[in-house]
């Protein structure tokens, strides 16, 4: 591995890339990512991490916000560039990841003999890389990630998880902090093995383990249902996995103890954002407790505020800050917006509710911005999700406020059926009323072939309550 990126590195300086220029990369989760990753930090370069899944558009966009001079793609993805390519100035190298093309390759890069490769010293404080939010609110915002944020959150959360004898399934992208630093970076820390799935799907996932044989499974919530979803997981050997990590959404407690119950896997939470890292509290499977994201990493501090910024209380909701060496520099190009969330005193304000208990731990009840005011009466969308996705014919949902004449907003259900099912409103209304408090029942339902989500696995709200409120 250390002579591929030294190999990455000097092939990038060969091709006229040179400290602080921006190298996007905009690749599925290949292990050649890994590796041109490490690269070009070696090398001092920037990195900006496309979401492999985006269009045209917002490619477009992302590439022009971060001047990016350089962007290494494969074949799959390259018509996209090559149509954007005209409208961003700044960009004036395209790197193919396949030999056989009309532009530098890496594969070629890989492959070449050079000599060990000794680049110009990058500081803790330097610019690592560069990761788009999934833009919720507006177009997405590139998260501005140093050297030492990068290798304190991979090297700590190596700490809390992982041996050297581990191997970890990667089945998160790598394109997102999540699968790339805590589970990638984190277990290479260790001088563990990673096995990387370039797109999830649970039958030839769990074939995989069954084959592979990892110590460690991480993954987000949507992956784990879709495992206890399948027919013949009762006849699969998957019991080399010790544990599995969650995170990038509230996992349902039930969900957990049916991970424990079935796949036999132990569970253990993390909780953090792009802005973050991505973690800035984990615990490990051990000293877990069951609803609980952990408490805060090294030397994050974590508290919980209510609107007018005063500290609250354990056991009291309110919305979730963190200080430390995880908190990343902001937004680029954007002051205002980084303002608003990062203040004077190094806190990070989350947009998530919380509380936490008296030993530090912290309990996710949901995004602030997701959360349905009816009539006065707060609903979590999550908390209505967990209970109604016990029901047998459910195989995934979101919920999303809608508007209501007389209460302002009201919830509303999307569901993907399983295969062969059928149900109306009546039938759906009918099982959450001994469930949940009257003005938490969805008064609507659709339904969809899939939920909408990103790739990170988190449910995109924003595209079905914008539709709802005309926006």
């Amino acid at each position: 591995l250390d002579r591929l990126i030294d190999r990455a590195a000097f092939g990038l300086i060969e091709l006229g890339l040179r400290r602080g220029d921006v190298l996007s990369l905009f690749l599925p989760s290949l292990p050649e990512l890994i590796v041109s990753y490490m690269g070009a930090a070696r090398a001092g370069i920037t990195l900006n991490l496309v979401n492999a899944m985006l269009q045209k558009t917002e490619v477009a966009y992302i590439l022009n916000d971060c001047e990016s001079r350089a962007v290494l793609v494969d074949k799959a993805r390259l018509p996209i560039i090559e149509m954007v390519k005209p409208g961003v100035t700044s960009l004036s190298q395209v790197i193919l990841l396949e030999e056989g093309g009309d532009y530098p390759s890496l594969k070629s890069m890989l492959s070449s003999e050079v000599p060990a490769f000794s680049g110009p010293e990058t500081k803790g404080s330097d610019i690592c890389h560069l990761m788009y939010t999934s833009g919720t609110t507006g177009w997405p915002k590139g998260v501005m990630a140093t050297h030492l944020n990068v290798w304190h959150n991979a090297m700590e959360f190596g700490k809390v998880h992982f041996t050297p004898e581990d191997v970890i399934m990667v089945a998160t992208p790598i394109f997102h902090c999540w699968g790339l630093i805590n589970g990638t970076f984190g277990m290479l820390s260790r001088g563990g093995t990673v096995i990387t799935v370039e797109r999830f799907y649970p039958e030839p996932v769990l074939a995989d383990i069954e084959r592979l044989k990892p110590t460690v499974f991480i993954g987000v919530p949507p992956m784990y249902n879709l495992f206890l979803k399948q027919p013949d997981l009762h006849a699969r050997n998957v019991s080399s996995v010790v544990f599995c990590l969650s995170a990038a959404t509230k996992m349902p407690e039930n969900l957990i103890r049916e991970i424990e119950k079935r796949l036999g896997w132990r569970y253990a939470e993390a909780w953090g954002l792009t802005e973050v890292s991505c973690v800035g509290a984990t615990s490990p499977y051990t000293e877990t407790r069951i609803g609980s994201c952990g408490r805060g990493m090294d030397d994050a501090v974590m508290k919980v505020i209510d609107e007018q910024g005063n500290t609250l209380p354990p056991g009291q909701q309110g919305e979730l800050c963190v200080k430390g060496t995880c908190v990343t520099n902001g937004y680029l190009n954007k002051p205002d917006v980084t303002a608003e969330v990062f203040d004077q005193e190094g806190w990070f304000h989350s947009g998530d509710i919380a509380y936490m208990d008296e030993d530090g731990y912290a309990f996710i009840v949901d995004r602030k911005k997701d959360m349905i005011n009816v009539g006065g009466e707060k609903v979590f969308p999550s908390e209505v999700e967990d209970m109604m996705i016990n029901h047998s014919k459910i195989k995934d949902l979101v919920i999303v406020g809608i508007p209501d004449d007389l209460r302002g907003e009201a919830p509303k259900a999307f569901i993907a059926l399983k295969e062969g099912e059928s149900m109306t409103l009546e039938e759906l209304r009918g099982y959450c009323k001994p469930l949940m408090a009257p003005y938490k029942i969805p008064v609507a339902v659709a339904f969809l072939d899939e939920i909408p989500r990103s790739a990170a696995g988190k449910a995109q709200r924003k595209q079905l309550r914008d539709k709802e409120w005309d926006l």
